[in-house]
């Protein structure tokens, strides 16, 4: 026996079911990897941030170290495969060195952040010789 048919009653459904998941499978696709290619630019600036607190801070915040910091988050996020989005922010407070990055990541998905902020701050590192330690 043969089963009963309708012509044409599921016809194109294929073709719908393609136009209407295809986009969204991408969008997620492509969102996931925005999303990573984010996470990936907020840990390199959070270690260029660090990296350049650190040399500052051992550098007592003067303007030699200034350039050396500097210097040292080009380098560091040019290592890690992104660039720059502005100089990176040096300041000195109460015994604290401060260094804000923000670092530019590339845009996959239209509309969502293309840039990442991060900051580190470090005490500054002060040496006192023995007989001033009392």
């Amino acid at each position: 026996m043969k089963a009963a048919t309708f012509p044409g009653s599921d016809r194109g459904e294929t073709s719908i079911q393609v136009v209407l998941l295809v986009p969204i499978i991408l969008s997620i696709f492509f969102a996931c990897i925005h999303a990573a290619a984010l996470a990936h630019g907020g840990q390199v600036a959070a270690l260029a941030a660090m990296r350049g607190a650190q040399i500052s801070a051992s550098s007592d915040g003067t303007t030699w170290s200034q350039a050396l910091m500097r210097s040292e988050v080009h380098r560091t996020v040019s290592e890690m495969g992104n660039t720059l989005e502005s100089e990176p922010q040096f300041s000195v407070y109460q015994d604290n060195v401060h260094v804000a990055v923000r670092v530019s990541i590339p845009g996959v998905v239209p509309f969502l952040p293309t840039t990442v902020s991060r900051s580190a701050t470090v005490p500054l590192e002060r040496f006192i010789e023995e007989q001033d330690r009392r």
